[in-house]
């Protein structure tokens, strides 16, 4: 008696299997689903119960810990299918039973255009089909499955999910998370992918874990799945990118719908599900460009560069930059590539400005300002992008970039200032013996540093006399030396006024008359540039240049007719030319033609009397003078 009751229990099962989806309401009229998509599960609203399911507790439960139940729940709503989905949920699954746990609990994606239902309990985990019978072992079918079915995404204690359903899988395979393809009815849910669950399938008792499952589409018209599964406190990549299409799998529709399906078999669990958000999803990118180091007190710049790599166009999208306290005086604009932009073009501080990022587009941030002048150690910028709320995004691990610079020290001030000198005189032409002229001495510093104590070196000519100067320049003799406590910044100047008058006996053409003048500093180690040499033009005057000490009358073969150069001294030391009884009185005539020779005493003489000689020829002045002081030094007379 009680094995027909079992048996009229499961045919009753089958048959209520059969007609749930026969009982949901078509999918056509559905309309889209709002982003993001949030469901507390406080209530059933937003979507359609299946078989076995309840909202129980704050959770929608699937099924409770019976033997051979099957529930679903699924959105009234559908997505465009080419937008792709960012899913994110918490799951229970646990029993206050002593029972090894069965079965397990699923994400499913079905035709939008489809109805809504539930597929087969136990190894078909409320999606797939199976053969009543058994659980799964290869055969073909009798217990449909979820209507219009595109993929299933398994958290699979048992593991029957692996089965061999409809010849499709390895086997059964506990504590794994599956993928299954599409399927209608009996037919199709073929085995795609399978790997082990992190820390096992099952929760800790009630508490909840969180799962996060990607779908991406492609160029091509097709998704890729990527499922991640909280351990411990981080969500770890279980599988990756896995294609949902292939053979035997059904053209992906145009739109789809969102469910989720759990079931038990001989052994049985709670199934719950809770927390669900639904985003369109995102993949946004943010890098620095910071010089890796810089100097206190001086200027630095840096860039930081938001991406949408992503499948769906990001607006707005949030672009914030902690810039660093350790620099002053921040600004910072913003530039948007072709199709992009900035909400906020320009601003100073943190960085805080809106972008709009289509697929493939960009914008940099170029941040400017001056590292404090007590700023040490490292800097670090920090730089995060977000998509808009109805989007999340798929690879948050480079949505927020760090970059830091290390601070060097300012290198100390200069010490060393290299001063240059320039120099002029007034007048520089038709000067006279006599004259005065200002001499002007320009000290311009160099640098690099500051050049303390300025002043100025100048050694006059011989026949220059120092006659005074306004600008603290004091001479002991022929050196002249000026002094300051001006302190010139790099590029400036300080002049030093010298005045001088020529000789009065001066009787060049100021061609002799040069000179060079030297800035100086105690911070110029190298004691100065010089100046070039500053020279006169001199006008001798009525009198005209030197004569010449070269003779006029006849040469030294004459009889003494004409004037000529005093004769060489005697050996007895006395001159060739002296009486031996005395010497000539000086108010005697002098003998016709003879020009005496006094020494460097009778110059004066000389050139008075040579203005006869000028016609000559006689050479420069400065020939005869230097002949004279020979003549002179030799304290002597040619003769005539």
């Amino acid at each position: 008696m009680a094995r027909r009751l079992a048996t009229a229990c499961t045919a009753l099962t089958a048959l209520a299997v059969l007609a749930a989806p026969a009982v949901a309401p078509s999918g056509s009229n559905a309309a889209a689903l709002d982003f993001p998509y949030v469901n507390q599960f406080s209530s059933a609203s937003g979507g359609a119960l299946h078989g076995d399911a309840a909202v129980s507790g704050g959770r929608l439960r699937l099924t409770e810990d019976v033997r051979n139940q099957a529930g679903a729940w699924s959105t009234n709503d559908t997505f465009p299918s080419d937008t792709g989905l960012e899913i994110e949920f918490t799951y229970a699954m646990y029993s206050d039973k002593d029972d090894p746990g069965a079965d397990g609990l699923l994400l499913y994606l079905a035709d939008g255009a489809a109805a809504q239902g539930v597929g087969s309990f136990g190894a078909g985990l409320g999606y797939a089909c199976r053969k009543e019978v058994t659980e799964g072992g290869g055969r073909v079918c009798d217990l449909p499955g979820v209507p219009g079915g595109f993929a299933g995404i398994a958290i699979d204690h048992y593991g029957n999910f692996s089965s061999r359903i409809n010849g499709s899988g390895p086997g059964a395979q506990p504590g794994m998370v599956v993928v299954r393809g599409s399927g209608d009815g009996i037919t199709g849910y073929r085995y795609v992918d399978g790997a082990p669950a992190p820390g096992g399938a099952e929760s800790a008792g009630s508490a909840p874990r969180k799962v996060r499952v990607t779908l991406l589409p492609g160029g091509a018209g097709e998704l890729s799945m990527t499922v991640r599964l909280q351990v411990g406190s981080t969500m770890r990549t279980v599988l990756d990118a896995v294609p949902l299409h292939g053979d035997d799998q059904t053209a992906l529709p145009s739109t789809l719908r969102l469910g989720f399906a759990g079931a038990t078999g001989s052994h049985v669990n709670k199934h719950e599900v809770d927390a669900l958000r639904v985003w369109k999803p995102a993949d946004l990118s943010v890098e620095h460009d910071l010089p890796p180091t810089a100097e206190a007190g001086k200027p630095v710049a840096y860039t930081v560069t938001a991406r949408n790599p992503g499948p769906n166009a990001a607006d707005p999208s949030p672009l914030r930059v902690d810039v660093p306290d350790g620099i002053e005086d921040v600004s910072w604009n913003c530039t948007a590539a072709d199709g992009s932009g900035c909400a906020t073009a320009t601003g100073t501080g943190d960085v805080a400005t809106d972008l709009s990022l289509p697929r493939g587009g960009s914008a940099v941030v170029t941040v400017e300002g001056t590292i404090a002048e007590q700023a040490a150690g490292e800097l670090e910028s920090v730089a995060t992008i977000a998509p808009p709320t109805s989007m999340s995004d798929t690879d948050e691990s480079d949505s927020t970039s760090r970059a830091s610079t290390t601070v060097t020290a300012a290198p100390p001030e200069p010490t060393v200032a290299h001063v240059e000198t320039d120099k002029s005189v007034s007048p520089s032409t038709a000067v006279r013996p006599g004259d005065e002229v200002e001499y002007l001495v320009t000290a311009r510093n160099r640098g690099p540093a500051v050049a303390q104590q300025v002043g100025a070196v100048d050694e006059l000519p011989d026949v220059m006399r120092f006659a005074g100067s306004d600008d603290g320049c004091t001479a002991v003799a022929q050196v002249v030396t000026c002094t300051s406590d001006v302190a010139l910044a790099v590029g400036e100047t300080l002049d030093f006024r010298i005045r001088a008058v020529l000789d009065p006996e001066y009787r060049g053409d100021g061609s002799d008359v040069l000179n060079v003048a030297t800035a100086t500093s105690p911070t110029d180690p190298d004691g100065g540039d010089p100046s070039t040499e500053v020279g006169l033009v001199v006008d001798p005057g009525d009198d005209g240049p030197a004569p010449s000490p070269s003779p006029a009358g006849p040469g030294p073969d004459d009889d003494g007719a004409g004037p000529g150069l005093p004769d060489a001294p005697r050996a007895d030391g006395h001159d060739a030319d002296a009486d031996d009884a005395g010497p000539v009185p000086d108010d005697g005539p002098a003998r016709s033609g003879a020009l005496a020779y006094t020494g460097a005493e009778d110059l004066g003489l000389l050139a008075a009397l040579g203005g006869a000689l000028v016609a000559a020829g006689g050479a420069c002045w400065w020939l005869a003078r230097r002949r004279l002081r020979r003549a002179a030094d030799a304290d002597g007379s040619r003769r005539t």
